[in-house]
């Protein structure tokens, strides 16, 4: 079995946080059933989060967590690539106020298109779609987002009805 691992559950481990035990625990599981990967987008994102100093220091926490680098085939990034533009065509348009829930349309200065707020990129794209056709898992903890354009992907750790 291969498990591919999310940014998010890694980075968990890095900071502490209220996602820590659950990643260490998914983690083992997936030690214990074969083989840990992340794609090379994981690594770039590991990289930009500035906890890391050079590419020796991230590539020695890869190896203290026996996490291979793998690249996503052909037929993944296409996955990606459809999942990218079924997102891109639900994505609203225009703002909506988190206080009253007012709509409001905002303008591009420039061109007078209609802009709207980029929430997920590619990269997430990427990152699923690898992991279902390339993996078997992906231990992550946006699994909404996964479950909504890869519902076949199997997430852990798994969701339960109190999530």
């Amino acid at each position: 079995m291969i498990t591919s691992v999310d940014t998010n559950a890694l980075l968990a481990l890095l900071y502490d946080d209220d996602y820590t035990d659950k990643s260490e625990t998914e983690l083992r599981r997936a030690y214990r059933d074969g083989r840990v990967v992340i794609t090379s987008i994981v690594y770039a994102e590991l990289s930009a989060d500035g906890h890391f100093d050079s590419t020796s220091e991230l590539d020695q926490f890869l190896e203290d967590f026996s996490i291979q680098v793998t690249e996503p085939s052909q037929e993944a990034l296409f996955q990606a690539g459809e999942g990218f533009q079924r997102y891109s065509t639900r994505r609203p348009d225009g703002l909506q106020c988190a206080a009253c829930g007012a709509k409001q349309t905002v303008q591009c200065e420039e061109c007078s298109e209609d802009l709207a707020p980029r929430q997920h990129i590619a990269a997430d794209f990427i990152i699923g779609g690898h992991a279902t056709v390339d993996c078997d898992a992906l231990v992550s903890f946006d699994t909404a987002f996964y479950e909504t354009y890869f519902p076949s992907l199997t997430i852990y750790p798994e969701s339960s009805a109190h999530d």
